[in-house]
């Protein structure tokens, strides 16, 4: 039986473990979902973690600018080494501003990290770098840039770690003065409880984040409706030109088939008859099907198979004691359809080879075996357009409730296999 890497990068695989994740199945993130229709790709979850940390970073300059004095102040109240390290976190954040929105993902991701870390090595040794007046009344600008670097965070990680960040970083200072100086400065301790106010930031990152990804789901939406709509306007019209062809071209040709004058040939009526009733049944919906008793649904797939193959062995019975109970009509038809249509295939492309035809049925189990010594197929082969094996054999019994189907081909022959469960 014959016949003929990307800029999405680090940032779009971490995306879905934080808030409002949405592309994988597993990752727990509140706010995710595992509905194909409503799932933000990668590739758009880090474009709107781009957006936010190009703001993040613009906000933390203008921070730096609305720090006026204290910023020129810097080389004159700090060690070198120290301004160097905070005017560097002010560098980062000019490059993430001019930069951040054609870099590629994971250089920002590079970029924010470091950004987080330089800020927090500025704060731990803000008091080792200070070489100003009296520690107790210092407050450095670098502090302001805090809650920058816990939406960083907020970006990078897990909730866990920024949580944790959200709790030390307002610290840093309190331990720098207690590790360098010995003791905590005032000006520290009252700081850290408002610093640590800037959790609150976090919160509303990810709320911007949230809503930002809801919208990308509703377009997402939208998107795959109209296409399913453009797609079902293109079955119907398909449908519609294959209903034509059928009422003038087909149901004609098989009409004057069985009113032939004179002798035709007795199969060609019989063939033309039965696709007539084929053609009624399918009519009338799969609801029309009533149930049909096993020894006469045997004796139609055995009639069935002698028809397409007069030559073919055949050997369908019920299974001991089913014949009077009754199987549906509609499972009925598309076996002896798809059965057809595998012998017609043998006697087509595998002539002269031994067709068998075996099965078995009872009231809630199927099987036939069709099977031939011709040269075999390759299935994958098969142009698109080609619909006997794909869509009238493995299609059909497929589509069916509790159907199933398989074709085995090798240079031995080809053997196809039909099968329903009820």
């Amino acid at each position: 039986m014959t016949v003929p890497p990307s800029a999405v990068g680090m940032g779009s695989r971490s995306a879905d473990r934080r808030l409002g994740g949405t592309r994988s199945a597993g990752s727990g993130s509140p706010g995710s979902s595992t509905d194909p229709d409503t799932a933000v790709s990668d590739g758009r979850v880090a474009h709107i973690d781009r957006l936010l940390g190009w703001v993040l970073a613009l906000c933390g300059v203008v921070i730096v600018l609305a720090a006026g004095s204290r910023v020129r102040l810097t080389p004159a109240q700090f060690a070198p080494w120290w301004a160097a390290l905070a005017f560097g976190t002010v560098g980062i954040l000019l490059v993430l501003v001019v930069t951040g929105r054609i870099l590629p993902n994971p250089w920002l991701r590079v970029l924010w990290i470091s950004a987080v870390v330089a800020t927090v090595a500025a704060q731990a040794t803000v008091f080792a770098g200070y070489t100003g007046g009296d520690p107790d009344t210092l407050r450095p600008w670098v502090w302001a840039l805090e809650p920058i670097m816990m939406c960083f965070v907020a970006l990078l990680a897990r909730w866990p770690v920024v949580l944790g960040y959200i709790v030390l970083s307002p610290l840093l200072p309190v331990l720098s003065g207690a590790v360098f100086l010995g003791r905590i400065p005032h000006e520290a301790m009252l700081q850290a409880p408002v610093h640590l106010g800037n959790g609150a930031f976090v919160a509303i990152i990810y709320g911007i984040r949230a809503g930002l990804l809801e919208r990308e789901r509703v377009a997402e939406r939208n998107r795959r409706i109209s296409e399913r709509r453009a797609q079902a306007r293109s079955v119907a019209e398909r449908q519609q030109v294959l209903a034509r062809i059928v009422h003038d071209e087909v149901l004609s040709t098989l009409i004057a088939a069985t009113r032939l004058p004179g002798e035709p040939v007795p199969e060609l009526r019989v063939a033309a008859r039965t696709a007539l009733q084929a053609l009624e049944r399918a009519a009338a919906g799969p609801g029309a099907s009533a149930e049909i008793a096993v020894h006469e649904a045997v004796e139609r797939l055995a009639a069935a198979a002698r028809r397409c193959a007069p030559g073919a062995e055949v050997r369908i019975g019920a299974v001991r004691g089913a014949e009077a109970e009754a199987v549906p009509g509609a499972m009925l038809d598309a076996a002896a359809s798809a059965m057809s249509e595998a012998l017609r295939n043998s006697v087509v492309h595998a002539p002269g080879s031994r067709l068998r035809v075996r099965g078995r049925l009872d009231a809630a189990r199927l099987r036939l075996t069709i099977a031939d010594d011709g040269p075999g197929f390759d299935e994958g082969a098969i142009p698109e357009e080609r619909l006997g094996v794909r869509e009238s054999i493995l299609g059909r019994m497929r589509a069916l409730p509790g159907g199933s189907a398989s074709v085995r081909a090798d240079a031995a022959g080809t053997v196809v296999e039909l099968g329903w469960r009820r």
